[in-house]
């Protein structure tokens, strides 16, 4: 069939037809899968773009993490200076001797007892017998107290002599209590299984 023998509309008809075979071709070979890649990286574009917000959110949130750590650290070790560490305890404990011998007491008994273990301190009672006056007693309880060591006194009972003199008048028996300060076990790292 001889394309010049065909009138102008069928001409243009089977234009048209090769037009459409070429556009189908087109369509279906190239267009349509393009179409389908440009729409996934479109899809993952949106999810990218969400974890990147997340991720902006978790950032501003670590700088507010790292502030409160900080603050945290600072408070520790003001509470350090509060609560001693275990190698502190004998200089503490010759700092209340001193405080007693400056107060004029006679220490009759000073003994170091057992620790007491808590989550985050440890206990460090001292069992003490002292005789003096009331007068001197009342000075050493008054720097024990302004001592910047925690110490809490519990257990006190206050005797008087029979036989008193000036500066013997009473036996007072407590327990001085102070607190250490308990380092936190580390959590050994953990070990990645192999996949």
């Amino acid at each position: 069939m001889d394309l010049n023998s065909l009138p102008w509309y069928g001409q243009l008809g089977v234009f048209m037809l090769i037009g459409l075979i070429f556009v189908g071709i087109f369509y279906f070979s190239y267009y349509a899968p393009e179409a389908k890649r440009l729409e996934n990286i479109e899809v993952e574009l949106n999810q990218i773009e969400d974890e990147i917000r997340k991720a902006e959110r978790k950032q501003s949130k670590i700088g507010q993490i790292r502030e409160e750590l900080e603050n945290k650290k600072e408070v520790l070790e003001k509470l350090k200076g509060i609560l001693p560490e275990k190698k502190e305890i004998s200089q503490i404990l010759k700092k209340i001797q001193s405080i007693i011998s400056n107060a004029r007491l006679d220490i009759i008994k000073f003994t170091v007892m057992k620790e007491k273990a808590q989550p985050i301190y440890v206990e460090a009672p001292i069992a003490i017998s002292l005789e003096g006056n009331y007068h001197n007693l009342g000075i050493f309880f008054d720097q024990l107290s302004k001592l910047k060591k925690i110490f809490t006194v519990s257990s006190l009972s206050i005797r008087p002599f029979t036989k008193m003199s000036a500066e013997r008048t009473i036996k007072a028996t407590f327990n001085a209590t102070t607190y250490l300060y308990r380092e936190a076990k580390k959590a050994a790292p953990r070990r990645r299984r192999r996949r």
